[in-house]
């Protein structure tokens, strides 16, 4: 018999249970689940629970046998996406190595977004047939996008440009820790400053506040027409209409394109979505 027994899973409507012994009918409000990043489980509480924190990360940490730390997300402050997010139980350092389809990221949830939600358009731009491509990932983070297309897709170049210092340090040690550094170029910057003109094949724009405000850098970006992974938030029932809206922009700023496939990420709000359109663009 092996010595390694398999640490058993925990469910989030335990901890739910267990509250309900501590916080009675307050529970009641824990809704959503949790996010296990590396070994620091992130959870998001309403404003009426946020009072019980210490006490549903206490619990939440004794509960859950992987986790080191409890943290605390509240949402995002500022255009460069920090997370507005508090330890609320365990190790205070929160840096972990985080591992999903063959890929590390060296990340900080409490200084850079990183959401388990994305994991499946990871996954799905790691699928993507690049050969021989060049991408432009104009909002890198910490190379959520870059590192599973420069791992498992096989594109000739993937230039990726984060803005904040701080995460592009991160980037740049996920560059090397997936050992593909002969494929990416990591580039520090506003991508309205620095994204190469004529050079790519394919775009991605994986980040959503206001995208159309870059949009005219991403088709620049393109050498002779391409791909656009155009992320945006719609409401549940204008999928249709913002498709239409983005291909009016792309029309206004000179060229012709088509909504080649749109995805449905994440929920984001209620009654708001994170959406992928995949543009064509010629």
């Amino acid at each position: 018999m092996s010595q390694h027994k398999q640490k058993p899973r925990v469910s989030f409507e335990e901890l739910k249970r267990l509250l309900r012994e501590k916080l009675g009918g307050d529970a009641e409000l824990l809704r959503g689940g949790w996010e296990l990043i590396g070994d620091v489980l992130v959870l998001q509480l309403p404003g009426e629970l946020y009072r019980h924190r210490y006490v549903i990360g206490e619990t939440a940490l004794h509960l859950h046998p992987r986790a080191r730390s409890v943290v605390v997300r509240r949402g995002i402050s500022h255009e460069l996406r920090y997370p507005v997010a508090e330890v609320v139980a365990g190790e205070r350092n929160t840096l972990t190595l985080h591992r999903e389809n063959r890929c590390v990221f060296r990340v900080d949830p409490c200084r850079v977004m990183f959401s388990c939600g994305n994991q499946g358009e990871r996954m799905r731009m790691a699928r993507l047939e690049l050969r021989g491509e060049r991408v432009l990932d104009m909002f890198a983070g910490i190379g959520q996008f870059t590192i599973p297309m420069a791992r498992h897709a096989s594109p000739e170049k993937v230039v990726a440009i984060e803005k904040r210092p701080d995460t592009f340090e991160l980037l740049c040690e996920n560059v090397r820790l997936n050992r593909v550094e002969g494929v990416v170029e990591p580039l520090l910057g506003d991508c309205r400053e620095v994204a190469p003109s004529g050079f790519a094949d394919r775009v991605v724009m994986g980040y959503f506040f206001s995208p159309e405000r870059f949009l005219g850098t991403a088709l620049e970006a393109l050498r002779s027409g391409g791909v656009v992974h155009y992320h945006t938030l719609a409401g549940k029932r204008e999928l249709d209409a913002e498709g239409e809206r983005v291909l009016g922009l792309i029309k206004e700023l000179g060229y012709r394109g088509r909504v080649a496939e749109r995805r449905v990420v994440k929920s984001y709000a209620p009654g708001r979505w994170h959406v992928v359109y995949d543009l064509e663009v010629g």
